[in-house]
């Protein structure tokens, strides 16, 4: 099969999970057989190359701005990609989603994946936040396939539009369990530290990691390992963010690659406190390599985490603070859960069950007038 993959920034993913997904999907299909472009952003792939790990990359206009991104690198990617041999057209996410039936009138088969409800994300002001809403009609009805990444989300959308959505789960190329090495340049050591991963963006909830640290009794440090995107706007809330922080904060940026494996493997505890998600890529991983994991109880991240980790109340400082200070008091309780759910989240979330059901839908397309 000719497969177009549009709604991302690009490949090799050096921000965000969406990006990360996308990438570990093309690969494994090209590895099977099937050719996959991807339509990337300029400014994400500085180097302009045309091809990674045999994914096909294609590069269409764009402008660099919060608002005008993603609809303007959509529009010029779909138009592009009309007039080439694809079988499917596989678009990523709500925004890009108004412009699925355009593919179709052209005989090809469109598929929309939703990461997220993007009416969800505060990150984005009303107006923005409509449009989201208003932009899953065409995700729903002029797409062949719509499909979402949890079972809540599915439950959403067939309970609104009334229509099969199909389940294709977020997925990434799952990393063995790593020693302490390059994290020791940093003054880290195996289980001395707390752990986020995540965009540095309001609905992420770190402002209540932040507050809730500050109030816990223990000498372990906590790091953040995320930052903005460029044209995100939130350079006041990251400002916000560090001032809020006490002297065992440490903020790092991006981190991908080996030492975010080694984070992953070593913390004592993996902190998501978001108040909306899709799937965290960050969740599964921290599942996989085995530390502690304390999740907000948000549908969407309960469903992912079952009984691999801890919960507290969504949004609430004080049940985070109790539930922390509760952990590091009886570090037992992360010690009886550690490593029980790498096989659950391999077997659910890893590339090749995602895959396998990613080409069922495909031929399903394919083989449906």
């Amino acid at each position: 099969m000719k497969i177009a993959m549009i709604g991302i920034k690009g490949i090799p993913a050096t921000w965000g999970g969406m990006d990360k997904i996308v990438e570990a999907m093309s690969i494994e299909l090209v590895e099977r057989g099937h050719e996959v472009t991807i339509y990337c952003r300029p400014y994400y792939v500085p180097d302009r190359r045309k091809e990674y790990r045999g994914v096909k990359l294609v590069y269409t206009p764009t402008i660099n701005t919060k608002h005008l991104d993603v609809a303007i690198h959509s529009f010029t990617s779909i138009m592009h990609c009309l007039w080439r041999d694809f079988d499917i057209v596989h678009i990523h996410s709500i925004p890009p989603a108004i412009f699925a039936g355009l593919p179709r009138l052209f005989g090809k088969k469109t598929m929309v994946q939703v990461h997220g409800l993007g009416w969800t994300d505060v990150t984005w002001g009303p107006f923005v936040r409509f449009l989201m809403k208003v932009f899953e009609y065409p995700a729903a009805y002029w797409s062949n396939v719509l499909a979402t990444v949890s079972d809540p989300a599915v439950k959403y959308f067939e309970d609104k539009y009334g229509i099969d959505v199909k389940y294709v789960t977020s997925t990434t190329e799952f990393g063995d369990p790593r020693p302490p090495c390059k994290m020791k340049e940093l003054g880290l050591d195996r289980n001395g530290y707390l752990l986020f991963v995540a965009r540095l963006t309001p609905q992420k909830g770190l402002h209540y990691l932040l507050e809730a640290f500050k109030r816990v009794r223990t000498d372990k440090k906590l790091v953040i390992a995320g930052a903005v995107d460029p044209g995100d706007g939130l350079a006041d809330y990251v400002e916000d963010l560090k001032s809020m922080a006490d002297d065992r904060t440490m903020f790092l940026g991006w981190i991908y690659g080996d030492l975010l494996d080694e984070l992953l493997t070593n913390a004592f505890l993996f902190v998501l406190p978001s108040e909306t998600e899709g799937l965290s890529v960050s969740l599964i991983e921290a599942i996989n390599f085995g530390c502690g994991v304390l999740v907000s109880d948000i549908p969407e991240n309960l469903d992912a985490l079952q009984d691999y980790g801890f919960s507290f109340k969504n949004a609430d400082v004080d049940d985070l603070t109790k539930t922390i200070q509760h952990l590091v008091d009886h570090p037992e309780l992360i010690e009886a859960k550690r490593d029980k759910g790498r096989e659950y989240v391999r077997n659910r979330y890893g590339i090749k069950p995602v895959v396998d059901r990613l080409e069922e839908i495909y031929t399903e397309m394919l083989e449906t007038k």
